[in-house]
């Protein structure tokens, strides 16, 4: 499931998370939810398909890469940067 916030965006870039625990669908839309209140990330989604990968959008000018994976760490789940897209 894919979520996003309101904020318009100039240019925004996106990452690619690997996710180690397997989570639930429940669990994996609590998580791109609370990804989207982090000052910077502009969207959040894991595929059906791809359950371990999260693709975030994020706008460069408020927040890096490092931060976002920070902040996926932050909700309690072991991540890792896998690709710039």
């Amino acid at each position: 499931m894919k979520h996003s916030n309101e904020k318009t965006v100039n240019q925004s870039s996106n990452i690619v998370i690997h996710i180690n625990e397997s989570l639930d669908r429940e669990n994996r839309e609590v998580l791109t939810g609370k990804m989207c209140r982090f000052e910077g990330v502009v969207s959040a989604d894991v595929k059906e398909k791809c359950p371990h990968l999260m693709i975030v959008g994020y706008d460069p000018e408020e927040t890096k890469p490092i931060d976002v994976i920070m902040s996926v760490r932050d909700t309690g789940v072991h991540a890792q940067l896998i690709a710039w897209l």
